[in-house]
């Protein structure tokens, strides 16, 4: 009777994966290009974290926001060595629920692009959905792109390095419970669910990972 190998834990591979990447000298499977050791413990540490959470800073000391060129010519640089925000914004997949740290954010700012930096969404478009996920019932400025996919789901993208920042879906929350300057502001772009004469018809929800997104806090004058 043979016994069945049992694979690692995905956990696992990934702290292997981190450690391989950041505690020496590497190329990058991103860009191809040599990216510089970890100093200390303490910041190999600080950057498997980061890795983890996808919400936070990259560390600047490990050249981790040193943006790269993606391709050819006219291509938009990459600006993220973070291999789970590359995961969710190059390949597609989906952070785990509750892990972000943009889902517990309340402060005033706004939500940009963790690859471009394109400012995404403002913090008074956020709201709690219960989902687990950072949700928004508005864009910005419209420099959201919308794709159908194959299984009817709505994808978004950021508008300039169509980086995948999760998907949107029609139970938003109701016109009635959005303050009216916020209401009014809706671009036109936005993805329209029902009708706008409707007090309780439902808004969008923009579901996005928070690992796709930096936020930059507004700074009091």
């Amino acid at each position: 009777m043979t016994k069945r190998i049992r694979s690692p834990p995905l956990v696992c591979v990934a702290v292997l994966f981190a450690s391989a990447l950041l505690v020496a000298p590497s190329s990058s499977f991103a860009t191809n290009t040599l990216r510089p050791a970890a100093a200390t413990t303490n910041e190999r540490r600080r950057n498997i974290m980061a890795m983890f959470s996808g919400g936070g800073d990259e560390g600047e000391e490990s050249g981790a926001n040193t943006p790269e060129t993606e391709g050819g010519k006219g291509k938009v640089p990459i600006g993220t060595y973070n291999p789970l925000r590359l995961a969710v914004l190059k390949m597609g997949f989906t952070e785990l629920r509750w892990t972000s740290p943009l889902n517990y954010e309340k402060r005033d700012g706004q939500y940009k692009c963790a690859n471009c930096g394109t400012h995404l969404f403002n913090a008074d478009g956020k709201y709690d959905s219960g989902s687990g996920w950072p949700s928004f019932f508005r864009t910005a400025e419209g420099k959201v792109s919308l794709y159908r996919e194959w299984d009817g789901r709505i994808e978004c993208r950021c508008g300039k390095c169509e980086g995948h920042l999760g998907h949107v879906f029609p139970d938003g929350p109701r016109r009635m419970d959005v303050v009216d300057g916020v209401l009014d502001s809706i671009p036109a772009a936005d993805l329209q669910v029902g009708d706008p004469n409707n007090a309780s018809s439902r808004l969008p929800r923009y579901c996005l990972n928070g690992a796709a997104l930096k936020f930059e806090p507004e700074t009091k004058g």
